[in-house]
């Protein structure tokens, strides 16, 4: 079966072997494409910084006391156990958790003033992915699911949507849900339509390595000549709808089939996802975890053009057994966890990400982002962790056009709220759309949300 971007749309939930047919008999105009603008594109006459992202999701809320905003000062119950260590930045310090990103601090900038008001995961997870303000009407939120934005991938999926290339523009890496097993509002396309959803990779495993997903393997018995034929047929069966619907969105919809086609019959598209091409050297620098071995095929995304690779966040061997970890998401054996598990499959992972892109000239063309839907606590719980805590907290910009070695903004004295330079995650998105050349005011001129502001530093 194909599966682009998981459609789902009125009368064709799923395309099945039976229904292959009937997607080209289901209205475009069911898709609930977009409607935000009239405009074709919205490229910005200014020159993009910025060719793809990478956006390394760390679901759950990582914490920053342990990672990108230390208190040594600060009493015990809030510094935790571990010290700051100097890094290649002199007067910037981090968590001795993260030493190799320590001395690579030169090529990343730290904001240490984000801030929200959604502390619940798919709610924290939908701000921080989409800039949505979702609180109260009072605050200047959107209350409204419906008004929901659409995720960064998403946008720029429906941007880039004039590539000639099969490959999804959004492509997500690994598992799609929160700590509870529910999809994440955040990673959705929303009023875009289901057609710019990401397009989901299970990523890598330690049994099957990185199987091709299923949404691009042939139907059974059916190979690449027979699908040839169908399509055929498919456009002889759509020659009437054509007549009547005259949208640009059937184009769309045209477009969405030749690129499912192409992924079924091009061998190069799965040659993408084969890290076996890669040097066991390499390979051993990225960390043999699933998290390391998932940056590591982001990166052979992105060096095949994909615009928006999103890789969620995954442990190592022992969590792969046990059905998956529960992200960042550390209410208890916080210090323990931190230590032994996810700071250094992240270090590991993170810095060669860095180095590998530089290596390959792709770091200034290539955003990396490092971040999650929220931080923790500045108290310690009874229990050893921390509570989920959007009213302030960290995260980390790399490459795309960007200067390193910077620090935007800092937190107050526990860690616990922007102390200056306030940031929201819509600021940040605007930042994106900016550094990747995109005119976010005509993006968005029919709604109402507030557009964000760019973080200067970054562009």
């Amino acid at each position: 079966m194909f599966n682009l971007g998981q459609i789902t749309a009125r009368d064709c939930q799923q395309t099945t072997r039976r229904s292959m047919l009937q997607l080209g008999a289901c209205s475009a105009l069911g898709l609930g494409l977009p409607h935000l603008s009239a405009a074709n594109t919205f490229a910005a006459e200014r020159p993009a910084k910025t060719k793809s992202v990478l956006l390394l999701w760390l679901w759950g809320g990582p914490s920053h006391h342990e990672t990108w905003d230390p208190k040594p000062n600060a009493p015990l119950r809030v510094r935790g156990s571990y010290n700051p260590i100097s890094t290649a930045v002199p007067g910037t310090q981090i968590s001795e958790l993260l030493p190799m990103s320590a001395s690579r601090t030169d090529k990343f900038t730290i904001i240490r003033s984000m801030a929200h008001d959604m502390s619940d995961h798919n709610q924290g997870g939908t701000v921080a992915l989409t800039g949505s303000k979702i609180g109260s009407r009072a605050s200047g939120g959107i209350p409204v699911p419906g008004r929901v934005r659409p995720s960064m991938g998403s946008l720029v999926s429906y941007l880039s949507r004039e590539r000639t290339t099969d490959w999804p523009a959004f492509t997500a890496i690994g598992r799609n849900c929160n700590v509870s097993g529910a999809d994440l509002r955040g990673q959705k396309a929303n009023a875009l339509g289901a057609a710019h959803d990401p397009f989901r990779i299970e990523g890598f495993s330690f049994e099957k390595g990185v199987p091709t997903p299923a949404a691009i393997e042939p139907l059974g018995d059916i190979g690449t000549t027979r699908l040839t034929d169908r399509r055929r047929l498919l456009s002889e069966i759509d020659s009437w709808q054509r007549k009547l619907e005259t949208s640009g969105q059937v184009d769309r919809l045209d477009d969405l089939r030749r690129k499912a086609f192409g992924l079924l019959s091009d061998a190069g598209t799965k040659r993408a996802l084969n890290i076996e091409e890669e040097s066991d050297q390499l390979r051993d620098r990225y960390g043999r975890t699933v998290f390391g071995q998932n940056c590591l095929l982001g990166r052979r995304l992105v060096e095949g053009g994909v615009p928006f690779v999103q890789i969620n966040w995954s442990g190592n061997a022992e969590d792969e057994q046990q059905g998956g970890d529960g992200g960042w998401d550390l209410h208890y054996r916080l210090f323990e966890r931190m230590q032994d598990r996810y700071c250094p499959v992240f270090d590991r992972a993170f810095s060669t990400l860095l180095d590998d892109l530089e290596d390959r000239g792709l770091l200034d063309s290539t955003l990396v982002l490092a971040m999650g839907e929220f931080g923790r606590s500045p108290k310690i719980s009874q229990i050893g962790g921390r509570e989920h805590w959007p009213y302030g907290y960290s995260l980390v910009v790399a490459g795309g056009g960007t200067h390193g070695g910077t620090v935007v903004g800092a937190s107050t004295p526990d860690g616990g709220y922007p102390a200056s330079r306030p940031t929201h995650p819509v600021d940040l998105i605007a930042t994106v759309l900016e550094l990747m050349g995109i005119d976010r005011e005509k993006l968005f001129e029919k709604d109402s949300a507030v557009l964000g502001s760019i973080i200067p530093e970054l562009v």
